[in-house]
């Protein structure tokens, strides 16, 4: 990635908010025009005091003085405010570029990346950006102004010292443009570090318990300080290649600063300039050393906004292996067809077919159990069908569309999931249900409720749909979470619902809470149904057996039901309350 195109894509996320930079722009003139106004104002002090000027003239340079003070503070109050509002609404614009983008990405990048280090890719690195924009960038541009207008201001009194100072200027500026990329690498080596070591936070805090309960602590505790060490080796790599335009730069301050500073003495002492003149050519080196000098300092945080830009056009650049199609599929219940389809893990060394040339179909409308074994190949069956990852060989079709050719915002509407593990937020029944939606009634709601027969349970919280959840949705049971899930699908409206086992870690009340709402979800729609307990399928139209990717039994419940022969018989007479893995094991 070469540092214009990162550079290039920055200012592009600005250049859409013309109005507010417009806005900034203006504000920042005036901020960076003040500072030039006291070396001035005390410049004009010093000359007429010392020509015997009227004490009231004094008095009124004085309370100008004071006046333009003031107005500096208030200035520097507008700049951060106008400054801020810009950086974070472009920076919140690229964050929900970035979220839309990761979430459009395929099951393979998922499962080689941790949720950490998405979390670390889109909002610390895009907040390294902002602060970019808000901060340096800002200061920056006054910084010019100040800059510009204080050649201006000099060559008013002696064209020859702004000239002077016009080549110092353009050296200094010219030491940190050269550099300005001078640990960029470093820096992105050092976000993705940190976003390695947040992956690694996260997954051992999702695992606290198990880690805990078998003594895995030291293990957890070790490889984080590993991956802590990489992080520190990391930043001083950064810190030791950044040093470097710090002292250039303030190498390049002190020795121009020396040279002014000289020429303004020995002007004085031959004349050719007053005193007044003497101390503004004086403070106008203190101004141009000032913005230079807080630029130099700011070097890191320039580093750090080029690297988290190049780490953000990084993962724009990861594309998806599922290409949107363009095909409509009917309306109403879809049809499910399996043709021939063989799945292998690409991501895997070497690849191993997870489901080897499986062919079925399940009419509109009709609901089908899949049985079998940890490791058989439902789990994979269901990203088929939702199309999370694509067939190896083969096809799958809703309704006669192959899922590759399916628009995937249309697929994604109108299919439903409830997994076995639900998620909920640290917000209300309400939000939870409504997943945030202000446009959802209540009224909608409580009739969806209704519908599944779960006005009672409604009943039962606290505060209805008021009730507050902890983090994880901490007041609700397991079995409580699926039925939020499943109110959520029902609000939704699915054409074709995929559970996977919604009563399996469930009381008995709530597993015929559950039931029941299960079957008010299934009227008239086509369901997929992963069960890892016998009595779950009893009721649906149709069962699939798969072991080891291959389908080894399929038909009607009732029929499998009937024939002793059947594998699915064999199960039911070691007891439908069990577990399939138990049965067959």
């Amino acid at each position: 990635m070469t540092a214009r195109s990162h550079w290039g894509a920055l200012f592009a996320l600005v250049t859409p908010h013309r109005a507010r930079l417009a806005g900034v722009i203006a504000v920042l003139a005036v901020a960076g025009a003040l500072p030039l106004a006291g070396p001035l104002l005390i410049a004009e002090f010093i000359d007429r005091a010392g020509a015997d000027a009227a004490t009231s003239t004094l008095i009124g340079l004085a309370l100008v003085y004071v006046a333009v003070g003031v107005a500096r503070q208030v200035m520097s109050i507008v700049v951060a405010y106008t400054s801020s509002d810009l950086a974070w609404t472009v920076t919140n614009e690229l964050r929900s570029s970035l979220t839309h983008h990761v979430l459009d990405l395929d099951l393979s990048f998922h499962r080689g990346t941790s949720p950490g280090e998405l979390v670390s890719r889109v909002d610390h690195d895009v907040t390294v950006v902002s602060e970019f924009i808000a901060f340096f960038a800002v200061r920056a541009a006054a910084a010019a102004v100040t800059l510009i207008g204080l050649v201006a201001v000099v060559a008013t009194r002696d064209w020859r010292i702004a000239l002077g100072l016009s080549v110092y200027l353009a050296l200094a500026v010219g030491v940190l443009y050269a550099l300005r990329d001078r640990a960029v690498d470093e820096a992105a080596t050092e976000q993705a570090a940190t976003g390695r070591m947040l992956g690694e936070i996260e997954e051992r805090l999702t695992g606290a318990d198990d880690l805990r309960g078998n003594g895995g602590g030291s293990h957890a505790v070790a490889t984080f300080q590993v991956a802590s060490a990489r992080v520190l080796r990391a930043s001083l790599l950064r810190e030791r290649n950044g040093v470097t335009l710090w002292i250039a730069s303030n190498a390049v301050f002190v020795l121009g600063g020396l040279v002014v500073i000289a020429v303004d003495a020995a002007l004085l002492r031959n004349g050719t300039i007053t005193l007044g003149t003497a101390y503004l050519l004086f403070q106008s080196t203190q101004l141009l050393r000032g913005p230079l000098e807080q630029l130099a300092d700011e070097t890191e945080r320039v580093q750090r906004a080029a690297g988290g830009m190049r780490r953000t056009l990084d993962l724009l650049a990861v594309s998806s292996a599922l290409d949107d199609g363009t095909e409509a599929m009917p309306q109403g219940a879809l049809s499910l067809e399996f043709d021939s389809v063989t799945f292998a893990y690409d991501d895997e060394d070497p690849p191993v077919a997870v489901i080897d040339d499986v062919s079925f179909r399940l009419e509109a409308g009709t609901t089908v159990g899949v049985l079998g074994r940890t490791g058989s190949g439902k789990t994979t069956m269901a990203r088929l069908v939702l199309r999370l990852v694509d067939p190896t060989a083969g096809a799958v079709r809703l309704s006669g569309v192959d899922l590759r050719d399916a628009r995937l915002a249309e697929l994604r509407g109108r299919t439903g999931v409830v997994a076995q593990d639900v998620h909920l937020f640290s917000a209300s029944i309400r939000d939870n249900l409504t997943l945030f939606d202000p446009e959802v009634d209540d009224e909608v709601v409580l009739d969806a409720l209704g519908r599944l027969e779960l006005l009672d349970w409604l009943g039962g919280l606290p505060d209805g749909l008021d009730t507050v959840l902890g983090p994880g949705g901490g007041g609700l049971s397991a079995g409580e979470a699926q039925l939020v899930a499943l109110t959520r699908l029902f609000l939704r409206s699915p054409d074709f619902v995929l559970l996977d086992e919604a009563s399996s870690r469930v009381d008995p009340v709530t597993e015929r809470r559950v039931t029941r709402a299960v079957d008010h979800l299934f009227e008239d729609r086509t369901a997929f149904v992963i069960a890892h307990r016998l009595s779950t399928v009893e009721r649906l139209d149709r069962i699939l057996i798969v072991d080891g990717g291959r389908i080894v039994e399929y038909g009607p419940t009732d029929e499998l039901r009937a024939d002793p022969s059947s594998q699915f018989a064999r199960l039911l007479a070691a007891g439908s309350g069990q577990l399939v893995d138990e049965v067959t094991a």
